[in-house]
């Protein structure tokens, strides 16, 4: 269908265009098998090629309409794990009401992802198609890494093509300059398959030559990294499986001061050196100086613990992951930066609407972004929950001296789908920064990931657990680390000079 050369402007004619837009969105759905927790990552080198041929063929509307469509079959499925959210009895809202909230926040999602394929699509049909192949080609994946790079800075950002590639795949190649990295060759390769099926014998060439290469540059990095280097560290996480809507209660509290100094000691006599817990381990405001089960256990045995929890300042609360030391007392403090729209955080314009739904009133103020995490073992990057999908937030601190990486998450009440894309995601700022990466998640997956992306030990869902292992501080830099995003500015001074060279040649 999507083969087809465009229909006249005729009313009648626009029906095929209507089912056309409906194919579209089958081959966004499709492409989705890609990411995990399918990992069908070869698919994200074909997925894109339907919208790409349709851009040369469609008016700039239609290629619009054609690439919101699109976006909606790929982010409409792959965040579907949204709808777990309902029903949300446990902040005061009726079932009815939480039902349509729940589908109104996955439909207002997966509609700003799909306005990322739409704006490119129509970028494409009315500037990039104009061009010739070759410079067609940068276009298109110029304008996608562009595009992602924008909407990772936004506060809906979950879902990069970088994604596809991860935990299987070409993950390898973010070390180079992160996910602009992978977006940049997923793309390149979709262009390159067009260009071959319209009959451009360089295109097809020049395809096999990516293909190849990309595969053998990801093997090369692969091997080259040393991941057994470094001083060693034996830390503990627990998973500690008290759903979120029992969490906030009397009983989800007393079941919180009972498992975690538990699991704390069950760790401790394993020898590690530091216990991490998940995010919002202890949904209560931490008070400094008072005495409870969790400083008693830590006083106890005088092994420091990243404990998840939330703290009061001026004007709110910060939701924090706090080292406690051999004595129990703060030793340092993160503040959660990136913080989930609706879930922990109300816009000011919707804070009217919410509040007439719910009994919920709390309010969660970001944390400053250039914060340094300092343990009694040197720095270590801290990523809470939403946070790992921003490689920029990982990256600010391995410069600044992070020598491994605590992740920590919920994960309740959502399903295995979106379990396995926060893996993901983790398992990609592994492999950018170089590092270590221990997770503890509430309900599911804790893991310790290798620098090398391998994932060294995964837990079951929903499941009480705790775990040690010994991870390796390291100090190493990658490309990535170095010099950032260098090649989406290399990709942007290409493309201007492909406009220069246009505006010269008429």
């Amino acid at each position: 269908m999507w083969l087809l050369p465009p229909k006249s402007n005729a009313n009648a004619k626009v029906l095929p265009r209507w089912l056309l837009c409906v194919g579209l969105g089958i081959a966004g759905w499709g492409t989705q098998l890609a990411l995990p927790p399918v990992s069908g990552w070869f698919l994200a080198f074909i997925g894109i090629v339907p919208l790409w041929w349709q851009c040369q063929v469609l008016s700039p509307l239609w290629a619009a309409i054609a690439g919101l469509c699109w976006g909606l079959g790929f982010y409409g499925s792959s965040l579907v794990w949204v709808w777990d959210l309902h029903p949300l009895t446990w902040i005061g809202i009726a079932p009815v009401p939480s039902w349509l909230i729940s589908r109104g926040i996955w439909l207002f999602l997966s509609g700003w992802g799909a306005v990322l394929s739409g704006s490119w699509a129509f970028l494409m049909a009315r500037y990039g198609v104009r061009q010739s192949a070759p410079w067609q080609l940068l276009w298109g994946v110029t304008l996608w890494c562009a595009l992602e790079a924008l909407w990772s800075y936004s506060p809906l950002w979950w879902i990069s093509l970088s994604l596809t590639q991860s935990p299987t795949g070409l993950l390898q190649l973010g070390r180079l300059a992160g996910p602009t990295t992978i977006t940049a060759v997923v793309m390149t390769v979709n262009g390159l398959v067009t260009l071959s099926l319209r009959r451009h014998t360089w295109a097809k060439q020049w395809l096999v030559v990516t293909l190849l290469g990309a595969i053998a540059l990801n093997a090369v990095l692969g091997v080259s990294v040393t991941a057994d280097q470094g001083e060693p560290l034996r830390v503990g996480l627990i998973q500690g499986n008290i759903p979120t809507r029992e969490k906030l209660t009397p009983e989800g509290i007393r079941r919180a001061w009972q498992d975690y100094p538990r699991g704390y000691r069950q760790l401790v006599a394993l020898g590690v050196d530091a216990v991490l817990t998940p995010e919002g381990a202890l949904p209560i405001l931490w008070q400094p100086h008072q005495v409870n089960p969790i400083t008693s256990a830590v006083r106890e045995a005088g092994v420091p613990l990243w404990l998840g929890t939330f703290m009061e300042t001026l004007g709110g609360h910060h939701q924090v992951l706090l080292t406690l030391d051999g004595q129990g007392e703060i030793y340092s403090r993160y503040n959660k930066v990136n913080l989930v729209l609706l879930g922990e955080y109300i816009p000011d314009w919707l804070a009217g609407v919410v509040q007439r739904l719910s009994t919920l009133r709390s309010r969660l103020l970001p944390g400053n972004p250039d914060q340094v995490f300092t343990t009694p073992w040197g720095k270590a990057v801290v990523l809470i929950c939403f946070e790992s999908a921003f490689s920029h937030r990982s990256r600010w601190q391995l410069v600044h001296g992070g020598q491994f990486i605590l992740s920590v998450a919920n994960n309740d009440p959502y399903r295995r789908q979106l379990m396995t894309q926060h893996h993901g995601h983790d398992v990609l700022r592994a492999v950018e920064g170089d590092r270590w990466l221990v997770r503890s998640t509430n309900t599911g997956l804790s893991a310790v990931i290798a620098p090398t992306g391998e994932t060294v030990w995964l837990s079951n869902a929903d499941e009480f657990v705790i775990h040690a292992a010994t991870i390796l501080r390291r100090q190493t830099q990658t490309l990535y680390t170095r010099y950032g995003d260098w090649l989406l500015p290399l990709l942007l001074g290409m493309l201007s000079l492909s406009v220069l060279r246009q505006r010269v040649s008429h």
